[in-house]
C-alpha cells in the first residue's frame, strides 16, 4: 500500500515512535503486515486502524461481525483459491455489484482479476488483515499461518501511547570492528537519505560481479557456500525468508541436522528445518509450547545456548522426531537476541567434540543473521518515510 501507515498514525496521534519501531521488528521478523503487528502488540485498536484507514483512501469498511457473518451464498462466489491469493472476502451481493472486503483496497490487479472471474463489478471494502485471516479459515479452511494463531484467544492491549514508556536499546558493539559506518541510500523518487548500517555489512552493495538475484547457494561440488558469501548474502535479504533461507543452507552444508524456530509469544514454531541436504517440508507444523520444559525454553529464557543430549520431555521429543534425530545425538542450540529479546533459535547437530570446536563461529553467525534482520527494518523505515 503506497500509504505510509506508520507516518500517518504518528500524525494522528495515534502511536509513538517507539512503538512503531517495534511494531516494524515484529513485521520484519514474524512476516506478518504493520497494521497487523501494531494491532497484535496492543498499541492500536482494530476498529481504529480501519476506520482512519477508510476515511484517508475513501474506502468504505467492512466490520467484525460483518465479517464473521458472511451468508454460504456470498462467499461461495468466489473459489477459494482466489480469495486465498489475493486475501479477500466477499462479504454481499447488490445486483451486479459484489462488495469485497480486503487488507489493501488499493491493489487492482486483484480487483481486476476478481472481476473478471465472477463476472461483477468489485466494490473494495476495507479490514484489517487479522480478521480476514479468520475468516479465510473459516469460509475456505485455509489454514491460518502460525504468526496469526496466537491472536486467536484475543489481542493484547497496552495503555495508550502518552502513558506507555518504551526505551528502545541500542546493541552495543561488541569491539571497534562493529562500530556503524554512515552510508548514502537512494529512493526510488531520487530523495537521498542518510543512515547508519554495521561496520562488518560495509561495502556489501557495491561488490564487484554480485547480482542480487544470485541469492542460492552454489550447487555441486564446484563451489562451498562459504562464511563469506553467507555474509554478502544476510546483507543482501530483502525479507526474512531470504535470510533464512541464506541460514539454513550453510547449516545443511556443514551439520548434519539444522533447524530455525521462530519464537512467538508462548510458543516456538519451526521455520526451517534440513537435514542430510535435504529441507524439511513438515518441519514448520511443529509447535513447541514455552510453558513446557524443553531446550527452546531453557535457551529463551536464560538467553544462552545449550549443548548436550535432550532431556526426555514431551516438547524436547517433539523436536527429535521432526528432525528425525535420535535421542542421545549432542545437539548445540543458540538463541537470535535482539534488543534484548530472544526471536529466534538456531539448533544443529554433530559429535560433541565438533560441536564445541565450532562453536564460536556458530555465535558469529547468529550475530550476523541478527545484523541481517536490522538491516531488513532499516530498509522498512526508509520506505515509510
Amino acid at each position: 500500500m503506497a500509504l505510509k501507515l506508520g507516518e500517518l498514525l504518528i500524525n494522528a496521534g495515534l502511536i509513538t515512535e517507539q512503538q512503531l519501531e517495534e511494531a516494524l521488528k515484529c513485521q520484519v521478523i514474524f512476516g506478518i503486515k504493520l497494521g497487523s503487528s501494531l494491532i497484535e502488540l496492543g498499541f492500536i485498536e482494530e476498529g481504529v486502524l480501519v476506520r482512519l484507514l477508510s476515511k484517508k483512501l475513501g474506502v468504505p469498511a467492512v466490520s467484525r461481525k460483518e465479517l464473521q457473518e458472511v451468508p454460504h451464498s456470498i462467499y461461495t462466489l468466489l473459489p477459494g483459491s482466489l480469495a486465498e491469493k489475493y486475501r479477500v472476502i466477499p462479504v454481499k451481493l447488490e445486483s451486479k455489484r459484489l462488495s469485497v472486503a480486503m487488507s489493501d483496497p488499493t491493489d487492482f490487479k486483484a480487483i481486476d482479476e476478481l472481476s473478471f472471474v465472477t463476472g461483477y463489478i468489485i466494490q473494495p471494502f476495507i479490514a484489517a488483515d487479522i480478521l480476514i485471516s479468520f475468516a479465510l479459515e473459516k469460509y475456505y479452511q485455509v489454514t491460518r499461518d502460525m504468526r496469526y494463531m496466537r491472536v486467536s484467544g484475543g489481542l493484547r492491549r497496552s495503555p495508550p501511547p502518552a502513558e506507555r514508556k518504551i526505551e528502545v536499546v541500542p546493541p552495543k558493539p561488541e569491539s571497534k570492528t562493529h562500530e556503524a559506518i554512515p552510508v548514502t541510500y537512494q529512493k526510488e523518487d531520487g530523495e537521498l537519505l542518510s543512515l547508519t548500517i554495521p561496520a562488518e555489512f560495509k561495502g556489501f552493495a557495491s561488490m564487484e560481479g554480485y547480482d542480487q538475484d544470485d541469492m542460492q547457494a552454489p550447487q555441486g561440488e564446484l563451489e562451498r557456500y562459504t562464511v563469506d558469501r553467507l555474509s554478502i548474502d544476510f546483507a543482501n535479504a530483502r525479507s526474512r525468508d531470504a535470510v533464512a533461507n541464506v541460514f539454513i543452507t550453510y547449516l545443511g552444508q556443514e551439520f548434519t541436522t539444522g533447524a530455525l524456530f521462530i519464537v512467538r509469544g508462548n510458543g516456538a514454531v519451526g521455520w526451517r528445518g534440513i537435514r542430510g541436504g535435504e529441507k524439511i517440508s513438515e518441519f514448520t507444523n511443529l509447535n513447541i509450547l514455552l510453558s513446557k520444559p524443553s531446550v527452546i525454553k531453557d535457551v529463551v529464557e536464560t538467553m544462552n545456548f545449550s549443548m548436550g543430549a535432550l532431556l526426555n520431555t514431551p516438547e524436547n521429543n517433539q523436536i527429535l522426531k521432526a528432525l528425525s534425530i535420535r535421542p542421545e545425538t549432542p545437539l548445540l542450540v543458540l538463541p537470535v537476541i535482539m534488543l534484548k529479546k530472544v526471536v529466534a533459535v538456531v539448533l544443529v547437530s554433530a559429535d560433541m567434540e565438533s560441536l564445541g570446536r565450532r562453536l564460536g563461529e556458530l555465535q558469529k553467525l547468529v550475530r550476523k543473521a541478527s545484523l541481517a534482520f536490522d538491516m531488513l527494518i532499516i530498509k522498512n523505515k526508509i520506505l515509510m518515510t
